[in-house]
């Protein structure tokens, strides 16, 4: 692409999926990490060390999880807005036949 041709709308579309796939997937780690954390609290055997550890991660994942919640909340109402606003009658809607390949 030279510089006298205009940027690609496209561009900018990916942004809410890359929100949402990236909230997914810290939702996905912190819930298999959690289930690793959880066992190893109950199965610590008293040792204190194991078990500050443990509930410290299972904190730490709860955070994880609800930052990875909050990603594909925030992603998903993006996309939604996106549509509805590809859906009005403005200028940009024939930006998908304007594509640059």
């Amino acid at each position: 692409m030279n510089p006298s041709n205009p940027p690609n709308p496209e561009h900018r579309s990916t942004n809410a999926l890359l929100c949402f796939c990236l909230g997914f997937g810290m939702s996905a780690l912190a819930y298999f990490l959690g289930v690793g954390a959880v066992v190893t609290t109950v199965l610590a055997g008293g040792d204190p060390a194991l078990v500050v550890g443990s509930l410290f991660a299972v904190i730490g994942l709860a955070l994880l999880g609800v930052c990875g919640f909050l990603l594909m909340a925030i992603g998903g109402v993006w996309m939604v807005i996106r549509v509805i606003a590809d859906q009005t009658g403005d200028k940009n809607e024939k930006r998908y036949r304007d594509v640059n390949r």
